[in-house]
């Protein structure tokens, strides 16, 4: 399973696991729908660039999903799934680019389960599995 819903008190938890570090940011996005609503009900009627940074990878994590908090909150929009590209900068740290496909929410269509108001940094973790492939772990605030 890419992504899954662990037991953490009055918050959301989301364990992750994907293929590659791009993989994995993707299916946060997944994850942070999900803990919104069913993603399977966003439509990919439009595309949105998107673009964040930080100093190492999970610092980006937290700041990835802050964009897409951002995005619902002030934009109303849902994501459906995203191309990610990950950078290390020249000067240090790292940036990622997207490409989300999404749709503006609808309340009729969009059933919230939850509200989320943020992400923490707390029992976050982001990195290659000595097996091959990556994990990571977020809490949401709600």
């Amino acid at each position: 399973m890419p992504h899954e819903f662990t037991s953490h008190t009055a918050d959301v938890a989301v364990e992750l696991r994907a293929g590659t570090r791009e993989a994995l940011f993707a299916e946060a996005l997944v994850a942070f729908t999900d803990t919104l609503t069913d993603p399977e009900r966003v439509e990919p009627a439009e595309e949105h660039e998107l673009a964040v940074e930080a100093e190492d990878l999970a610092a980006l994590m937290v700041e990835w999903l802050g964009e897409l908090v951002y995005r619902f909150e002030v934009d109303g929009l849902l994501f459906r799934d995203a191309e990610v590209e990950i950078e290390e900068r020249a000067g240090g740290g790292v940036r990622l680019t997207a490409r989300a496909r999404g749709e503006p929410y609808d309340e009729e269509r969009h059933p919230l389960e939850v509200q989320v108001k943020g992400v923490t940094w707390h029992e976050l973790a982001v990195r290659e599995e000595a097996g091959g492939g990556w994990f990571g772990r977020v809490v949401l605030d709600i």
